[in-house]
């Protein structure tokens, strides 16, 4: 199949699945819009945030494609404030964000009905692929389109927090790219834990995601800090992160 083909082919299922949005379920249906906009708009990250309705108007992390999930283990990534995104939006890949996460160009567009914002879609790269102009018309193109579905459905705080607990659950499920040294000292439950409470997880948002209780959690630490000789978040940080780095160069 050429590459017109395959444009074609992603383009058409992008549009089937952004026809899906308002009708079936919404967590499965923005899912679905994220898989497909890599291909169809050039670009190698979606993210996907609705605002809620009833509370302080916060953007939750609804659908991402693309994004590791070691990055997507910063709690930054899953919440912003409008404010935080028109800063996002502004300074695009100079933001602090988009420099944590690696990013060498960023892009966001506003999902709205009425004038009223209801959602954000934020696209990026960290290589030196560049969407086209025309695949830039079709981002926006999806963006406004979302605006009339997206009013239309829930988007009360707890359900969009519950839904933004499944993309880090996903995400946090991936295996924990540790030292050997590390990895063989401690059991897979405890690694992760650790891993996750290294890059500033509470153990009440672990024990949240786990679905576990925080004790729970502070014994995974505990057991984990004597199996590894450490005694801090600091220590056990270098020890996951420092060392990773150094078995790859």
């Amino acid at each position: 199949m050429s590459d017109v083909a395959d444009e074609r082919l992603a383009v058409g299922e992008l549009e089937i699945a952004v026809e899906r949005v308002g009708r079936d379920d919404l967590a499965d249906a923005l899912q679905e819009v994220a898989r497909k906009l890599p291909v169809a708009a050039g670009v190698e990250t979606v993210a996907i945030r609705l605002r809620d309705s009833d509370g302080e108007g916060t953007l939750h992390l609804v659908a991402a494609e693309g994004t590791p999930a070691t990055d997507r283990r910063n709690p930054l990534f899953y919440t912003q404030s409008i404010a935080q995104a028109r800063a996002m939006f502004a300074l695009k890949s100079r933001h602090s964000l988009a420099k944590t996460l690696g990013y060498t160009w960023l892009h966001g567009r506003w999902m709205k009905h009425e004038g009223e914002p209801l959602g954000t879609i934020t696209v990026g790269s960290r290589t030196e692929r560049r969407p086209t102009s025309g695949e830039l018309a079709l981002l926006e193109d999806v963006t406004d389109r979302l605006g009339a579905p997206v009013q239309l459905v829930d988007r009360r705080r707890a359900t969009l927090e519950s839904i933004s607990l499944q993309v880090a659950r996903a995400s946090f499920a991936a295996p924990v790219e540790a030292p050997s040294r590390v990895a063989k000292l401690l059991r897979p439950r405890e690694l992760t834990v650790l891993a996750l409470y290294s890059e500033g997880l509470s153990a009440l948002e672990i024990a949240d995601v786990f679905v576990i209780s925080p004790h729970t959690v502070r014994t995974h630490i505990k057991n984990a800090y004597r199996r590894l000789g450490v005694h801090s978040r600091e220590e056990a940080a270098r020890l996951i992160h420092s060392e990773r780095l150094l078995e790859l160069v």
